[in-house]
């Protein structure tokens, strides 16, 4: 075993200073040290913490232990923070972290046993000495900056998580003991915390998740509860355990932009798509007003969650079938969109991928191809163009598409051919876009049964690209194969696949759509009434043109 790495002692800024910012949660976890300033000024880090602002945390902690030099929980809540997350689990370079773990450690005496227990915590998982009195260090301690590699976890990280957990059982009454080991425990949950075939939990995810339900029946207000029961259960087989949970936490954090979002997450899964729009519209409302307000008391911004707030509200439009707000969203996730990487293409690529999905053919043929030279952006535009194309009658124009497409396609899967995560969502994306549009030519050609063939295969290779959150493609190329195999005259086959599809997002007024006419085609007529019912009420906001088809 290694020894421990030496820290440099911290120096306190004592010219640290944090705005004033409210309406982002009441807290209950205050240092047993501290004067009446450092406690507030803490409470606001605490906020901020549980609502995934690292940044403005850290403004507070600081200015904390400015206030109280001598607070060893404001030192702990500022390498918490520099420490690894859930959105960002990799550990990067520690040393200031580290120094101000070692300043809590040494302002610690005299704390309350759970204030000294937390600072324990961190003592192991940045590998400082002390740690040895509690648990032996694991491996080398002494790693470069981010030189984890591909590791699934960190070994200091999972022992903290360990730790954390232990304390659960130390302290069983504390619910910020187990918000902090939620996080701790999801860090270290490598993979997605539910297998997507067997739907068992991944790790200790389900424990988990049943500790958290314990905790919210004890203390149904806690706002760190709440948030991490969402993220535990964020898959449609387990959602509705969260629903309470998502039905209360905009309502205990009303002005953070993170915590006003989050709750979408559940109502996608459990089909209350005009709930998940609703939440990110005030959640990008929330970051608009705390920006005005940081600028006013002169501050910089610290966090921007526009642009994945922005996307999940398309998604849960385009779930809505509400078209010109999918596509006026789009748009402007479209300008948002900086830099010149493959996600940014994709989000330049939305305006096109919502007119596809409505089904504006016309609109589509004049909507200009996405901006960059990643590669992605001239797939999705071609696939998207190219399908207009053949659904308008323009087969030299569709044959054309295919033709650029194919190369595209195959430059961008040889670029992205790790199996990392941009890997294998390059992948997905690219193969579903070829074998979409090739499914379109094969019906433009009247070949049905090569056309179901190839869209099949489309809805499979995009299995990946929508198990992200949200769902990149929304679900589309599920829903053309139904919408294939019903042209094909195979109700049955297109009944499974639009159930299939209701089973990933249920209440999914385009799967009920589709599946009210194959049920209608079997002469099943009593389940396709119910259908249209179930239908009626998802689709209650969406544009009059689709409801009318119905």
């Amino acid at each position: 075993m290694l020894a421990a790495c030496a820290v440099l002692p911290l120096t306190v800024d004592s010219k640290a200073s944090a705005p004033v910012l409210d309406g982002f949660g009441a807290t209950t976890l205050v240092p047993s040290q501290a004067n009446d300033a450092a406690r507030r000024l803490f409470a606001q880090g605490v906020a901020q913490m549980y609502g995934f602002n690292e940044a403005e945390a850290i403004r507070a902690f600081k200015a904390a232990l400015a206030s109280d030099p001598d607070c060893g929980l404001c030192a702990w809540g500022v390498a918490l923070q520099m420490g690894p997350i859930i959105n960002n689990p990799t550990r990067g370079d520690l040393t200031v972290a580290k120094q101000y773990a070692d300043y809590a450690i040494r302002h610690s005496k005299g704390a309350s046993p759970r204030d000294q227990a937390l600072i324990e915590s961190l003592a192991l998982r940045y590998g400082h000495s002390s740690a040895k009195a509690i648990a032996p260090l694991p491996g080398a301690v002494c790693r470069a900056p981010g030189s984890a590699g591909d590791e699934p976890a960190d070994p200091l990280d999972s022992s903290y998580a360990d730790y954390m957990r232990s304390l659960t059982a130390r302290f069983p009454a504390d619910s910020d003991v187990l918000a902090l080991y939620a996080e701790a425990e999801m860090v270290v949950t490598t993979g997605e915390p539910w297998d997507p075939v067997s739907g068992k939990p991944s790790g200790r995810t389900g424990e988990l998740a049943t500790q958290l339900e314990a905790g919210l029946a004890r203390d149904p207000n806690h706002v760190g509860l709440n948030h991490y029961m969402i993220h535990a259960v964020d898959d449609v087989r387990v959602a509705a355990r969260a629903v309470a949970a998502a039905d209360r936490l905009g309502k205990l954090a009303p002005k953070s932009p993170h915590l006003v979002h989050m709750p979408a997450h559940t109502f996608a899964l459990v089909g209350r798509y005009a709930d998940a729009t609703r939440a990110n519209q005030m959640a990008n409302a929330n970051d608009d007003a705390m920006d005005a307000e940081l600028k006013r008391q002169n501050f910089s911004i610290t966090k921007d969650w526009r642009g994945h707030n922005t996307h999940f509200q398309w998604y849960a439009a385009v779930m809505e079938g509400r078209g010109d707000l999918a596509l006026a969203t789009a748009r402007a996730a479209a300008k948002r969109s900086r830099g010149e990487h493959e996600f940014s293409e994709y989000n330049r690529s939305l305006p096109m991928l919502t007119l596809l999905h409505f089904q504006r053919w016309d609109a589509l043929l004049k909507e200009p191809m996405p901006r960059g030279g990643k590669g992605l952006a001239m797939v999705l535009g071609e696939m998207s163009r190219g399908i207009a194309q053949a659904r308008s009658g323009q087969p030299a124009n569709a044959r054309g598409a295919l033709a650029r497409l194919e190369p595209a396609v195959a430059a961008l899967r040889k670029k992205h051919r790790h199996k990392d995560w941009m890997g294998k969502m390059m992948s997905s994306l690219s193969a579903t876009a070829l074998a979409q549009l090739k499914a379109e030519v094969a019906l433009m050609d009247g070949s049905a049964d090569q056309a179901v063939k190839m869209q099949a295969l489309a809805a499979e290779a995009a299995a990946h690209a929508d198990r992200s959150e949200p769902p990149m493609l929304a679900g589309a190329p599920l829903q053309r194969l139904g919408e294939m195999q019903l042209k094909a005259s195979s109700y049955a086959a297109a009944e499974r696949t639009f159930r299939d599809a209701l089973a990933l997002r249920p209440a999914n007024g385009w799967a009920l759509s589709g599946l009210s006419k194959a049920l209608a085609a079997q002469d099943k007529t009593a389940d396709a009434q119910r259908t249209r019912r179930d239908l009626a009420v998802s689709w209650a906001a969406a544009d009059s043109q689709l409801r009318t088809q119905q």
